[in-house]
């Protein structure tokens, strides 16, 4: 009985030995940057589970790495696998079970908590954050300066600079011709970002992070320049704090803007459209302005996406908002203003702008009459006598006027068939609406000819409102005769 239990004691052994999981987790985290945990498994027979959330954090596969191990003649397959999370409060890595050699085997649970940075001290180093600005509103924006230098002699082979995560801030990056240079001994590298606050409150930005590899020789050995090995240092900013002031209710925007409306014509035919152009400028937060839309009764209202175009300069956030109407009335109708809200910051006030109104006069069509065809009157049908004449013809004269009978038949079933293809060809070529089209002689006309053809194809809508843009007539006609064609109106 003795070597049974030795056996069944080996193989329980061997068990422990081969099935085993280990979690290889740091235990803190810099906020806003990724935290990375290993997991390794050991045995014959491995079953993961699916990882994919801690505390709400997704959790992200990194890779797996495969190796096998033999033990006194026995295989076993070891799995490690990477996983990343970002998380910004302290966090549980909780206990996770897998199925190894047909046992359940359980992690350890780990808590993992949030460590703070302070800026680098370095002589070598220094990166630094400037705001233009510390109190500010809502929406309102902020330039935010990052300098990053480092000694002219350092051998450094990489700068790895991860974009920033300005969290509760839209941001971009504001471009800079002269953004790297010399001074006093260091190159300089500087990265200006334009922030927009999202919410009110106490909001941080940073510290941010650059990692700088470096090639370091080890003195120590005759040959220090071969056996020199790369090294990485972070470098951390200081942190930014701002206070951002919620905005009056009801507004959304904030900056100085104008705002203005335009019509092409005022007096129209029932039938025809009124272009209307509404244009936005000034400086403030553009990006924020809902689009504008227009409900008039009595009328059928098309429009494209606004053109918003911005720039940052000396005034701030610079801009322009435009948008294009295409009204169709049934009668006249008065195109209303449309208001524009925003927060004064200067004057510390709300102000409203507005269009003016137009009153479009609407000149309704004559009512065709209606053309009523009669029969015409029934007439005695005249009967005519035949006459019979009997002529003397000889059998050479009856094949001759047979033989000519058959080629006159032959010429004139030849002409009918090449007159029916010609007029094929030329109803394929020009179609009523095609005539139309290249006869309209400016953009107005074109629109009077395709404004009922709105609706049945979505290319051809845009290429109808491009008739209230300042692209060239003749381009865009000829767009419009290729996509009616395609489409085969």
């Amino acid at each position: 009985m003795k070597p049974i239990k030795y056996i069944l004691f080996f193989l329980i052994l061997s068990i422990n030995v081969f099935a085993s999981v280990n979690l290889k987790a740091p235990d803190s985290f810099i906020k806003g940057e990724p935290y990375y945990f290993d997991i390794e498994v050991s045995g014959s027979s491995i079953k993961f589970p699916k990882i994919e959330k801690i505390d709400n954090y997704i959790v992200e596969s990194q890779g797996t790495s495969k190796s096998l191990q033999i033990i006194n003649g026995d295989y076993n397959e070891k799995l490690t696998k990477r996983f990343k999370i970002v998380p910004s409060d302290d966090f549980t890595i909780p206990k996770f079970k897998f199925i190894i050699d047909d046992k359940e085997v359980y992690t350890e649970e780990k808590t993992v908590s949030l460590r703070t940075v302070n800026k680098t001290n370095s002589t070598n180093f220094d990166l630094t954050l400037i705001p233009s600005k510390d109190e500010l509103y809502v929406g309102e924006d902020l330039v935010v300066k990052l300098i990053f230098k480092y000694k002219r002699d350092l051998q450094i082979t990489n700068l790895g600079f991860e974009k920033p995560h300005f969290e509760n801030f839209w941001y971009k990056r504001i471009e800079n011709k002269n953004d790297r240079y010399e001074q006093n001994g260091y190159i300089v590298q500087e990265l200006d970002f334009l922030l927009f606050p999202q919410k009110n409150g106490e909001l941080t930005v940073g510290p941010l992070r650059v990692d700088a590899q470096m090639m370091q020789s080890n003195s120590s050995t005759p040959f220090g320049f071969f056996s020199s090995v790369p090294k990485v240092e972070k470098i951390y900013s200081n942190k930014l704090s701002f206070n951002v002031k919620k905005l009056p209710e009801n507004t959304s925007l904030i900056g100085d803007f104008n705002i203005s409306a335009s019509v092409n014509k005022i007096d129209i035919k029932q039938g025809e459209s009124v272009s209307l152009k509404l244009e936005i400028s000034g400086v403030g937060n553009f990006d924020d302005i809902e689009d504008i839309k227009l409900d008039i009764p009595n009328a059928t209202v098309y429009d494209n996406k606004p053109d918003v175009k911005t720039k940052y300069s000396d005034l701030g956030y610079e801009g322009t908002y435009t948008k294009v109407f295409s009204i169709i009335p049934e009668s006249s109708i008065t195109i209303p203003n449309i208001k524009l809200k925003y927060f004064d910051k200067k004057n510390k006030k709300i102000v409203e702008k507005s269009t003016q109104e137009f009153n479009i006069k609407v000149e309704k069509a004559e009512k065709k009459q209606k053309v009523i065809l009669e029969k015409p009157k029934e007439t005695k049908e005249l009967t005519k006598e035949k006459v019979v004449i009997k002529e003397n013809i000889s059998t050479e004269e009856k094949i001759k006027y047979f033989i000519f009978g058959i080629i006159a038949t032959l010429l004139i079933l030849g002409l009918y068939k090449l007159v029916t293809l010609q007029g094929k060809e030329k109803v394929s070529k020009e179609t009523p609406l095609n005539k139309l089209i290249k006869s309209s002689k400016d953009k107005n006309e074109l629109i009077k000819v395709l404004i009922p053809y709105l609706k049945i194809d979505s290319t051809l809508d845009r290429l109808i409102f491009e008739c209230e843009s300042e692209k060239e007539f003749k381009i865009l006609k000829k767009e419009i005769l290729t996509r009616i064609k395609e489409i085969k109106l």
